[in-house]
């Protein structure tokens, strides 16, 4: 049996200045999917009924920040300081090194954590909502 382990896991992301690319030194991620459900229950049921509804998402990425850090890194730390976001930055967030396990969509950076503290990694905790559909290829 296969296991995927936290080593495997890689972020991409664009903020619409290029092509989706790494970000360097991504050490977690995390995605969130939650689904509304609509209350159809009809007068004189028993029981009730629901239909599933809008579907939403959010996460993180925990980066360690480095001199080496490259563009695609910079774009997804400084991307929160956008005003007016129209929610077109790309995400893949992979679950294993081959890159054909993913979930791909587009999304706002909503919060950035920067942590610097003497004798340790600088490191910075990215936060985002999706816009649109979030696709799977798990």
């Amino acid at each position: 049996m296969a296991f995927f382990r936290g080593e495997e896991g890689s972020v991409a992301f664009d903020n619409g200045s290029g092509s989706v690319g790494a970000v360097a030194s991504t050490t977690a991620w995390s995605l969130d999917v939650t689904k509304d459900t609509l209350d159809i229950t009809a007068h004189g049921d028993k029981s009730r009924k629901n239909i599933g509804s809008l579907i939403s998402g959010s996460g993180s990425v925990d980066i360690i920040y480095t001199a080496t850090s490259g563009d695609n890194t910079a774009e997804i730390i400084s991307d929160v300081l956008t005003q007016e976001d129209d929610g077109t930055a790309s995400f893949n967030l992979f679950l294993d090194t081959t890159g054909a396990k993913k979930f791909s969509f587009n999304g706002i950076i909503t919060g950035t954590t920067f942590s610097s503290s003497v004798g340790e990694l600088n490191t910075v905790s990215v936060n985002f909502v999706t816009t649109g559909d979030i696709t799977s290829a798990i």
